[in-house]
């Protein structure tokens, strides 16, 4: 690949009646596969904290974004509406370790949830761990924290300003000293204690610029911690330098200590296992290749339950027996109709949660995997949290839908009798709304769930203004999920849906590999399809429907919105990949080519190519009014990917509709954002929605 940078200049799109910043264009040409790319921002790369001019831009971007937005006299109703409908109790469902439970818990405004501590279930009340006393502005947040089996510790860790790099600390809850156990370098994991806690393993990275989010990050490595002791002290377990390109989960199991560590290579969920034995010296190898997933449940003794794809694309549990004179693999729940989600050992049987057409049903087993009952679900939703110790005889677990807010259930495992633990009361009337599961025909036949979330008045007259989700990638699925801040959308007269397309695992391995490398195109066309589906059907029209998607799913905007500019009333893609000819170059994002495929492979640039939204914005092209939303110091999808993309869309721009970009400082891939700043950038959006689809009466 070669870049030539010959010359600078400023520019702006003279034929828009829109005033936007001068940016800066510059001449620079890659070569790829023999194919020139011009690449007019790739200073926008910089980061914002070091480079001035890009700081410049971005203050002269959200200056005119501010100035925009504060014009529509709706915004400060809805960051009221969206302030009450926020303003609610918050909790988890209780977990035990020994004779210590615990629990999150969020007043309603709180910036972040706060960790208790107590004796029973029904008593958690003595506050341990305060997120809301880190910094002042709420940016400093709580990234993980994890008790040890017998509640004698606290590991939890601290992210700032969104970054995915966290520190990690120690506290002894017995004495209450916090410990000089002081971990750096930590992205995105969690530590595996040992059933003694005298210490756990966990996964980090050799030293870094944890100061940048531009840099990538490779090469992580799996360690131990002994309690007590600092970082420089701890002991390597495994480290893979000719495979930079893999991750480490590592899991030890409640009864015989087996240590277990996922071996993963980039974002595919296919992997290998390494075990250890609680009397074994070091790792060796279970499963060598990387042919299908196999993800630990549990284990007692020497024997383990994996959830698995292998030879199952629905997804089955085996179990294998480890020391035998002859080690096999045991199927235990064959594959059934639908997709198996997840699954737990707990209190000497097996539960396990499926999809039904991206809904969620649960059933409790036998450890030789004969069924035993079916969980009784509130509706059409989401249920989670089936987990818990080997010696548990009630389950507390959490259930969710787009108009039922997040509630906990117990469940009796010996009868399978349920029991409503907590309710949440939302301040806001949700009776009058109902959801709906349609299908809609793909361009290759295949039926796509939607999610259609409505005032049950709503007249199908093709006027109402509609707010279409969706992801798309990754194995991830879009499932029935509760947000205040939908509620209050649809209190605006706003429709929710949500499409369930490829690229997630709504319908197990085969939908995801749908969606993936070469059938990438297929997410849009889905995603197309379910939009043209409802103006079909006259839930709307082209000019009230709206798109909006994060990360995988801001690319999902971008490549639509620049695909069929005419579709849409407003586009809203927030840190989305938008240049898919260099996100291999930044932070984690080479590992993404497990699903998007390498630029370099000269199979994939022109699929890549063909796609990229930034490389597909046409100059003279009117596009929908579009509000860009990142953070300044996104260390996972970096904002020069919005940045770029926001730029080429205000030079390519003609007539009236607003390109704005809304960024957000101090602030990363979204994790771990205030309450205070998700609800004014909720309120952002909805105002700009309202403006941008002739929305009144609010």
């Amino acid at each position: 690949m070669l870049t030539l940078i010959a010359a600078l200049f400023y520019t702006t799109q003279v034929e828009t009646n829109f005033d936007y910043p001068e940016t800066r264009r510059e001449v620079v040409v890659d070569t790829f596969h023999g194919v020139e790319v011009s690449d007019p921002y790739r200073w926008l790369e910089d980061d914002v904290r070091n480079n001035e001019e890009v700081a410049g831009w971005v203050e002269a971007e959200n200056l005119i974004t501010r100035k925009y937005l504060d014009t529509i006299k709706a915004l400060p109703k809805i960051e009221s509406a969206l302030t009450t409908a926020w303003n609610y109790p918050k909790q988890s469902s209780p977990s035990r370790r020994g004779s210590r439970w615990f629990q999150s818990r969020n007043t309603g405004l709180q910036n972040h949830s706060v960790i208790y501590t107590g004796v029973s279930a029904t008593d958690i009340n003595e506050v341990l761990l305060d997120p809301n006393t880190f910094s002042e502005d709420g940016t400093r947040a709580l990234s993980m924290y994890s008790p040890s089996p017998n509640g004698t510790y606290l590991t939890w860790g601290i992210s700032d300003a969104g970054s995915d790099w966290s520190v990690w600390y120690t506290k002894n809850l017995v004495t209450g000293e916090t410990l000089r156990d002081v971990l750096l370098d930590i992205k995105t994991a969690s530590p595996a204690w040992l059933p003694d806690e005298s210490g756990f393993y966990y996964s980090r990275y050799p030293h870094s610029d944890r100061g940048g989010h531009i840099k990538t990050t490779d090469g992580q490595q799996l360690w131990f911690h002994l309690i007590g002791t600092e970082q420089s002290e701890d002991t390597l377990i495994w480290s893979d330098t000719a495979h930079p390109d893999r991750f480490y989960g590592a899991s030890v199991t409640q009864d015989g200590g087996w240590l277990v560590v996922s071996v993963n290579e980039g974002t595919s969920s296919n992997n290998a296992l390494l075990v250890k034995g609680p009397n074994e010296p070091k790792l060796r190898w279970l499963i060598t290749n990387f042919v299908a997933s196999f993800d630990l449940i549990g284990g007692i003794g020497n024997t383990l339950w994996f959830k698995t794809d292998h030879q199952a694309p629905k997804g089955k549990i085996m179990s294998i027996t480890i020391g035998e004179a002859t080690t096999t693999w045991k199927d235990v729940i064959p594959e059934q109709k639908n997709i198996l989600r997840g699954a737990d050992i707990v209190g000497g049987k097996i539960t396990a949660t499926w999809l039904e057409d991206a809904s969620t049903k649960a059933t409790v087993h036998s450890l030789d995997g004969k069924e035993l009952y079916a969980v009784q679900m509130p509706g059409l939703g989401t249920a989670g949290g089936f987990g818990g110790h080997n010696d548990d005889i009630t389950v507390y677990w959490s259930y969710s839908s787009y108009n039922y807010p997040p509630s906990t259930f117990t469940l009796d495992l010996d009868s399978g009798k349920t029991n409503l633990f907590w309710k949440t009361e939302f301040p806001v009337d949700l009776s009058e709304m109902v959801v709906q599961r349609k299908f809609v025909t793909s361009t290759d036949g295949k039926n796509v769930p939607i999610f259609i979330v409505s005032h049950e008045d709503t007249k199908l007259d093709g006027t109402n203004p509609v707010l279409q989700y969706g992801y798309g990638g990754f194995d991830i699925s879009m499932l029935p999920r509760f947000s205040a801040s939908r509620a209050v959308w649809m209190k605006m007269g706003g429709v929710y849906a949500v499409a369930c397309i490829r690229g997630g695992s709504e319908y197990g391995r085969e939908w995801h590999e749908g969606g993936m490398l070469a059938n990438k195109q297929q997410v849009f066309d889905d995603f197309i399809a379910c939009s043209e589906w409802l103006i079909e059907n006259k839930w709307t029209n082209a000019s009230k429907l709206s798109i909006q998607g994060g990360s995988n799913g801001g690319l999902l905007v971008g490549a639509c919105m620049t695909q069929r500019p005419d579709l849409f009333g407003a586009c809203l893609p927030a840190v989305g990949v938008m240049d898919m000819l260099r996100f291999p170059l930044f932070t984690v994002g080479w590992a993404w080519t497990s699903d998007y495929g390498s630029p370099d492979d000269p199979e994939m640039f022109p699929i890549l190519f063909g796609y990229s939204p930034y490389h597909n914005v046409k100059d003279g092209t009117a596009y929908p009014p579009t509000l860009v939303t990142t953070g300044d110091t996104d260390d996972r999808v970096v904002p020069g990917h919005s940045f770029k993309y926001a730029a080429a869309l205000q030079h390519a721009q003609v007539g009236n509709n607003p390109v704005l970009i809304r960024i957000e400082t101090r602030a990363g891939h979204g994790a771990g954002k205030p309450t205070a700043l998700r609800i004014e950038e909720a309120a952002d959006i909805y105002a700009f929605l309202y403006k941008a689809l002739g929305m009144q009466g609010f």
